[in-house]
């Protein structure tokens, strides 16, 4: 496990410097991986400091391999966060061709069709980590240092954040698809995936708040 690091706010500004930008990207997908990836930090940071504790020997070696599994989601989310936007360049690639025959019209519809059924990978996938990653959270909040309570509510928060901006950006993809019956399919399955995460991050976070206020 890495030591600790002082932040550097320099990296951060940079991106929230583009991410503010009137550039189309980095946008919300990837705000929302960079998200699900501090709330992978975070709960990475219960484990360590509980895997340095004595009092807790007996979960030492289970805090270490949750700490590695956690890093491998932190690193995905940040993948994801390229890959969206990929997927927004090619769409807009597509939305942007020539429409002015009826074959141009034919060509730019199968093209928009496959980016926007593409784009809505990195997102799902973002929502499927997310659910990863509360389930380790759900085992270090009940295992985990006393000490750490509060990061356990943050990291919840984070993910639940990313899996929310997933969920948008599957819909806006949606939105754009000639293909209704596949637009629903995929709504429906967002929909479900989203409501996992939520109810997964309130259950943590209520049963985390209500052992602070005791």
């Amino acid at each position: 496990m890495a030591g600790a690091s002082r932040v550097k706010t320099e990296q951060l500004e940079e991106f929230m410097d583009a991410l503010s930008s009137q550039e189309p990207t980095p946008g919300g997908g990837a705000s929302s991986a960079v998200a699900g990836a501090l709330g992978c930090a975070q709960a990475q940071m219960v484990a360590a400091i509980t895997a340095q504790n004595p009092r807790y020997e007996a979960v030492h070696a289970r805090m270490r391999e949750t700490w590695d599994h956690l890093g491998g989601l932190r690193v995905r989310f940040m993948a994801l966060a390229e890959q969206d936007a990929q997927g927004y360049a090619d769409v807009a690639r597509a939305l942007k061709m020539p429409r002015g025959t009826g074959a141009e019209r034919s060509t730019r519809a199968r093209v928009l069709a496959s980016a926007l059924e593409e784009a809505c990978r990195a997102p799902f996938e973002m929502l499927a980590c997310a659910g990863e990653a509360l389930e380790d959270l759900d085992w270090l909040s009940r295992e985990g240092s006393t000490l750490a309570k509060s990061d356990i509510i943050c990291s919840a928060a984070l993910l639940e954040a990313a899996a929310n901006g997933a969920s948008a950006t599957v819909l806006a993809n949606t939105s754009w698809m000639a293909d209704t019956e596949l637009a629903r399919r995929l709504e429906a399955l967002e929909a479900h995936q989203r409501e996992l995460v939520r109810l997964y991050s309130a259950e943590i976070g209520a049963r985390v708040e209500r052992e602070l206020l005791s």
